[in-house]
């Protein structure tokens, strides 16, 4: 029954790719289901809800987010950016998962269209990342000057942003957009 439940849902995946549109090649962002793979839950987890006010720093520096996971397994991670430099159509960009002693436990690294760069997801490999919960984690992002991380002041409280090693602000608190998604 299972088998014919995937066979029916990939004809159906089919179906609405081939007649999309007629005039132009259709991709989907989504893979066709994999038999292999059970799904992955995407439970969201830690969200900065903090109302964006402008402020952004470029990929190319060190920007670092902590967070403190209260789900045992990281699945994603969504990340708010802003098109800082525009000029390229695309950029490539790499998001890491940190420890607390900075070791690095996942690596994604994904081409992001400038279109598409405002809530980018950053899916984690191998069902995710196992995670103690109510440690500290950070998320790291980096690319080229394309694109910017969106951050405000104040945010999410517990963690923080990090520029180079240090505070993202000397004078106050501020945290990066991001949204996290988890399992058990």
């Amino acid at each position: 029954m299972r088998r014919s439940i995937l066979c029916v849902a990939i004809s159906t995946f089919a179906l609405v790719v081939t007649t999309a549109c007629r005039h132009q090649a259709v991709s989907s962002p989504i893979p066709p289901p994999n038999p292999q793979l059970e799904p992955v839950p995407m439970e969201v987890d830690q969200v900065n809800t903090a109302g964006w006010d402008k402020a952004w720093t470029n990929l190319l520096n060190d920007t670092e987010e902590s967070f403190t996971p209260s789900l045992p397994r990281l699945t994603g991670v969504e990340v708010e950016l802003i098109v800082g430099n525009p000029g390229e159509p695309d950029d490539e960009l790499t998001l890491t998962i940190l420890d607390a002693q900075h070791q690095e436990l996942a690596t994604v690294t994904q081409i992001v269209k400038v279109d598409d760069a405002d809530h980018v997801m950053f899916l984690m490999p191998n069902g995710g990342v196992p995670l103690n919960a109510g440690s500290v984690y950070a998320i790291q992002v980096s690319g080229g000057p394309t694109f910017g991380w969106k951050y405000v002041v104040g945010g999410y409280e517990k963690g923080e942003a990090i520029f180079n090693g240090k505070p993202l602000l000397a004078d106050a608190r501020s945290t990066f957009l991001f949204r996290t998604f988890g399992g058990k």
